[in-house]
C-alpha cells in the first residue's frame, strides 16, 4: 500500500511540476514583457514579504503531520478529528493576524522599497496579493497537511494542476484584453482564493471527520521545536529578496527573480519526487520498521544525488541561453550574467542534495534535535547577505545562501548518520565526491559537443542544446553509476518494477 501511494504521489506531483514549470514560465514572461522590470520586481518582492507571515504557523504543519501519522496508521477517526480541529482553530487565529500584517505592510512597504511606482500602486499590489494568502490559511493549510500525512499528496497535486492552468489562461486573457497589472493580479488572487474552498468540500466528503469533538492540542505539542525550523526556514528563504528590497532597485530584484524562477522550477521538479515520500517514511518510523527505513533511505540518497547530477549539470550549461531568450525584448536592465548563473546553480544544487536528510528529519519528528542547526543557517545567511550586499551587490546575497546551505546540509547529514540511520559519514562523503566528479565530466563533454555541432538560433536552438545536454548527462550518469554504484542501480530498478507491478495487480482486481 505504501509503495502504491508513493508511486501515485510521485507521478501526480511530477505531472503537476511539469504543468507548474510551463505555466510558471509563461505567466512571469507575460508580466515582464507587458508591464516591465519594475512591476515584475515589486510583485515578486511583495509576494515574498507576504510569505514571511508563515512564521505565525509556528511549525504547526510539521507537528500536525507527525501526530497524524500515528492516528491514521491506527485508523483512529476520533483522534484524527481532534487533531484536525485543534489545528483549524489555531489557523483561524493566524488568518486574522495575516489580515493585520497585510494592512501594516501595505502602509510601510512604499517607504522601504526602491522603485518608481506611486505609493498607492505599491499598497494596492500588497492588498491584492494578500487575498490568496488569507484564504490558504483559513481553508487550505490544514486540509493539505491532512492529505500529506495520509500519503495522499496526489490529491493536492490534482487541485494544484487545475488552478495553475486556469490561472495562466486567465492572466493571458486579461493581458490580451489590455487589463492593468492590478486587474491581472486580482484575477490570479481570486483563482487561488477559490481553490482552498473546493479542497475543503472534498476533505469533508472523503474523511468524514467528526466535527462535534474536543480539539486535541496535545497533537501539536511539538510545534515549539518545529517553530525553530519554521522561523529559520522563513528567514533563510526570504533573506535574499528582503536584503535586495532594502538595498537595491526593483529592477535588480527583477533580475534576481528571473534567475530564481528558472532555478526554483528545478527545485519544484525535485519536490515532485520527494513530497510523497515523507508520509511513507513517517509510516515506517511509526511502525518501528527501522531496517526497512534504513534500506529505503540509502536508496533515496543515491537516487536524489544522481538526479541532482543530471539536473544541475544541464542547468549550468543551459541557463544563460534560456535567459537570453526569456528576456528578449526587455532592455531596461542587463539580464545576461554568468556570475549569477553559476552562483544560483550551486546554491540550488546544494539545497537539493539535502532533501533525503530533510525528509527523514521531518518523518521522524526530529525537530528538537536539529533546531539549532536550522537557526544557525538563517543567521549565517542573513549576516553574510547584509555584509556582502554593499560590497558585491546581488552576488553577495547568493553567496550568503550558498554558505548557509552548505552548513545546514552537513549538519543534517551528520545527525541522520549518527542518530537515525547508523552508519559512517564517509558513505555520504563518497557519494558526494562521485556526484561532483560525474558532473564535471558531463559539463566538459557537453561544452566540447556544443562546439562541434551547429545550433539553430532562437528557442529551437535552445531546445536542441537541451536535448544534447540531457542525453549526455543521463548516459554518463547511468554509466558512472553502473561502475561505482551497481547494486543501488539494480535495487532502484527492482523497486520501480515492484511498484508498477502492484499498481497493475490492483487495477486488474478492481476491474
Amino acid at each position: 500500500m505504501r509503495s502504491k501511494k508513493a508511486l501515485k504521489n510521485t507521478i501526480s506531483a511530477l505531472v503537476y511540476q511539469i504543468v507548474f514549470v510551463v505555466c510558471g514560465l509563461i505567466t512571469p514572461r507575460l508580466l515582464l514583457v507587458t508591464f516591465g522590470s519594475t512591476y515584475n520586481g515589486v510583485v515578486a518582492s511583495a509576494t515574498q514579504f507576504l510569505s514571511m507571515i508563515s512564521v505565525l504557523t509556528l511549525g504547526i504543519a510539521g507537528a500536525t503531520r507527525v501526530a497524524l501519522y500515528k492516528t491514521l496508521a491506527e485508523d483512529d477517526v476520533i483522534g484524527t478529528s481532534r487533531i484536525i480541529k485543534a489545528t483549524k482553530k489555531y489557523m483561524k487565529k493566524v488568518a486574522i493576524c495575516v489580515i493585520f500584517y497585510a494592512v501594516v505592510l501595505a502602509i510601510i512597504y512604499p517607504y522601504i522599497s526602491h522603485n518608481s511606482l506611486q505609493h498607492w500602486e505599491n499598497s494596492l499590489i500588497i492588498a491584492i496579493v494578500s487575498v490568496s494568502t488569507i484564504a490558504d490559511y483559513l481553508f487550505g493549510f490544514t486540509n493539505t497537511t491532512l492529505i500529506q500525512a495520509d500519503q495522499a499528496g496526489y490529491l493536492a497535486s490534482l487541485f494544484n494542476i487545475g488552478k495553475t492552468i486556469i490561472n495562466t489562461v486567465l492572466v493571458a486573457l486579461l493581458i490580451r484584453l489590455g487589463a492593468s497589472i492590478f486587474i491581472v493580479k486580482l484575477g490570479s488572487s481570486l483563482i487561488y482564493f477559490l481553490s482552498p474552498f473546493i479542497l475543503n468540500i472534498y476533505i469533508k466528503r472523503k474523511y468524514r471527520l467528526i466535527s462535534d469533538c474536543e480539539p486535541d492540542n496535545s497533537g501539536i505539542k511539538g510545534r515549539k521545536a518545529v517553530a525553530f525550523h519554521s522561523i529559520a526556514n522563513i528567514i533563510h528563504a526570504n533573506t535574499d529578496l528582503f536584503v535586495l528590497t532594502l538595498f537595491t532597485d526593483a529592477k535588480v530584484i527583477s533580475v534576481y527573480t528571473v534567475y530564481n524562477l528558472v532555478i526554483g522550477q528545478l527545485n519544484n521538479i525535485m519536490s515532485a519526487f520527494t513530497n510523497g515520500l515523507e508520509g511513507a517514511f513517517g509510516n515506517m518510523w511509526a511502525k518501528k520498521e527501522y531496517k526497512t527505513l534504513e534500506k529505503n533511505f540509502n536508496l533515496l540518497e543515491f537516487t536524489i544525488t544522481s538526479f541532482v547530477v543530471v539536473l544541475f549539470s544541464c542547468t549550468g550549461l543551459l541557463i544563460i541561453p534560456f535567459v537570453k531568450q526569456y528576456t528578449k525584448g526587455v532592455t531596461d536592465i542587463n539580464y545576461i550574467r554568468w556570475d549569477l548563473a553559476i552562483l544560483f546553480t550551486l546554491a540550488q544544487a546544494i539545497y537539493c542534495i539535502r532533501q533525503p536528510y530533510l525528509i527523514l528529519v521531518q518523518a521522524t519528528g526530529s525537530y528538537e534535535e536539529t533546531k539549532k542547526g536550522a537557526l544557525l543557517e538563517a543567521v549565517i545567511n542573513l549576516a553574510l547577505s547584509l555584509t556582502l550586499v554593499n560590497l558585491i551587490g546581488i552576488n553577495g546575497v547568493i553567496l550568503g545562501t550558498i554558505v548557509a546551505n552548505i552548513f545546514r546540509t552537513v549538519q543534517y547529514a551528520y545527525y541522520i548518520t549518527r542518530k537515525i540511520v547508523i552508519r559512517s559519514i564517509w558513505k555520504t562523503i563518497r557519494l558526494l565526491i562521485w556526484g561532483i566528479f560525474t558532473a564535471v565530466v558531463i559539463i566538459g563533454i557537453c561544452v566540447s559537443a556544443f562546439q562541434k555541432i551547429v545550433i539553430t538560433s532562437g528557442w529551437i536552438g535552445w531546445i536542441e542544446q537541451a536535448a544534447v545536454a540531457c542525453c549526455i548527462a543521463l548516459l554518463l550518469t547511468v554509466l558512472s553509476a553502473l561502475i561505482f554504484y551497481r547494486k543501488e542501480v539494480f535495487d532502484m530498478l527492482e523497486i520501480v518494477k515492484r511498484m508498477f507491478s502492484r499498481v497493475r495487480k490492483s487495477n486488474n482486481e478492481y476491474k
